[in-house]
């Protein structure tokens, strides 16, 4: 029979795991039953208590508030940090869409419960698909058993190191979205500058409603052209994943 701390500790585990799913990628998904990802959070419990370190006695159930909210912040920076990978091949996306003149057409993603771009949606879903591929969720709940012997229960501290740490985690993102978007970014710039050229030289022709459709048409093309290559981008994504949260882990001991 299981007595008050081994209970205490089991509980705790819960509220790690718990909040890790709500904001970790696929898991954090609106169409995902709620009972479906509570029985996931119960039965992952169940398989990590064994992997636990022993918690120490908690007399005073203030300080054992103090270390469910402990255990409720790492959970979400742990997958909030998982999440900015995939967000950032969103973002590259909808930089694309940007440029493509396909940003005003904003459309309900029922996954994420926001409006997103057309083409932001698309290489974000063909980046999901990726990550199932290279068992990218294998990885993630190795990651939150982990986490239990690099962060142990209640002791995560959240200083000056944690901050730097996740200001130079939005930094990468936005250098990895940039990255993705760049192949079609310079097609379109130089068909911006050669559009440009012929409205000079051409000022009969409209260029600005022809403009659009050969934008839209050269990104689609691009885009269809460099898809393939994003396996190996996702790949590369998945092992600084694993970098960026070790160094979280390591920022709240």
């Amino acid at each position: 029979m299981l007595d008050f701390p081994q209970l205490s500790a089991a509980f705790l585990v819960l509220v790690r795991i718990s909040a890790f799913t709500v904001t970790a990628p696929f898991f954090s998904i609106k169409g995902i039953p709620v009972l479906t990802k509570v029985g996931f959070a119960v039965l992952l419990t169940f398989l990590t208590i064994p992997f636990v370190p022993q918690l120490e006695s908690v007399n005073s159930m203030l300080v054992f508030m103090l270390l469910v909210g402990k255990e409720v912040m790492t959970g979400i920076l742990l997958g909030f940090t998982t999440n900015l990978v995939l967000q950032a091949v969103r973002i590259g996306g909808e930089l694309i869409d940007l440029q493509m003149g396909f940003a005003m057409a904003r459309v309900l993603d029922p996954q994420s419960g926001t409006q997103v771009t057309l083409m932001g949606n698309v290489i974000y879903t063909f980046a999901i698909l990726l990550f199932f591929v290279f068992n990218g969720h294998h990885a993630l709940i190795l990651a939150i058993v982990k986490s239990f012997q690099l962060v142990p229960l209640g002791a995560g501290s959240f200083g000056g190191d944690l901050a730097q740490q996740l200001v130079s985690l939005f930094v990468s993102m936005f250098d990895v979205a940039f990255k993705i978007a760049a192949p079609v970014l310079a097609v379109l710039l130089i068909s911006d500058i050669s559009l440009g050229l012929v409205a000079r030289t051409v000022p009969q022709l409209n260029v600005f409603i022809l403009g659009f459709p050969i934008k839209a048409g050269l990104g689609m093309l691009v885009v269809a052209l460099v898809l393939p290559m994003l396996a190996g981008v996702i790949s590369d994504l998945l092992v600084q994943m694993e970098k960026d949260l070790i160094l979280i882990m390591e920022s709240l001991v």
